[in-house]
């Protein structure tokens, strides 16, 4: 029997050591749990922050480029605008002095024409190749005049409409065919009067040789 009482007690020690054992063990597990939870929540959280970070970064980004590119386009649209508005001028003042030019020289062809009929020589046919050569340089002062007509248009900005860039292809490709038939009318105007000045040359080499027979007939006569 004291065996038994001896025992009994031990065992009842042993069962609450275990209790509380067990006790512990749970609690450390439950607080392990816990912070496990609390992890994986803080890491949620955490790659929500991230995601509205990056977000908000990538829209920054995005609308910073947007930014860059539209100034990008501003400055190319304004040099090309400048140097568009360079060539106007300067193909403009190219054909313009050309055409003076060809003007000035029909005055000092009408000028020599006088000379030449009040030396009583025959300039008919000299006469009718310069009015040919008017009216040459006149279709060609209406074709610079038409150019100019569409290079102070203007020429429609670069846009993000396929419709608009095509209009201004169009003004782009108008600008250089009339450039081209403006050209073209020059030169034909041009050699118009290039004929007129070869017709005087030949008017005043008949005239020289015809003077040259009679004057050698008329000394061959006296003889």
């Amino acid at each position: 029997m004291k065996k038994t009482y001896l025992l009994f007690p031990i065992f009842i020690l042993t069962l609450l050591l275990s209790r509380i054992v067990h006790a512990e063990v749970s609690s450390t597990n439950t607080n392990r749990i816990g912070e496990i939870k609390q992890k994986i929540t803080d890491i949620k959280e955490k790659t929500v922050e991230d995601k509205a970070k990056i977000k908000t970064e990538i829209a920054s980004t995005t609308a910073t480029i947007k930014n860059a590119r539209q100034e990008l386009k501003s400055i190319i649209e304004m040099r090309i605008g400048k140097k568009l508005d360079a060539q106007k001028t300067k193909i403009a003042n190219v054909f313009e002095n050309s055409i003076q030019n060809l003007k000035d020289l029909i005055a000092r062809i009408e000028s020599r024409l006088s000379k030449m009929e009040s030396e009583d020589i025959n300039v008919s046919s000299s006469k009718s190749l310069l009015e040919t050569a008017k009216i040459k340089l006149t279709l060609a002062e209406t074709e610079l005049t038409n150019l100019e007509n569409l290079l102070a248009a203007g020429l429609p900005a670069i846009s993000t409409s396929t419709s608009k860039n095509n209009i201004r292809k169009t003004v782009l490709k108008n600008i250089n065919l009339q450039s081209e038939k403006t050209k073209s009318a020059i030169k034909i105007a041009h050699k118009s009067i290039i004929e007129v000045v070869a017709s005087l040359k030949k008017g005043l080499m008949k005239e020289k040789n015809s003077t040259s027979t009679t004057q050698t007939v008329s000394t061959t006569t006296n003889n």
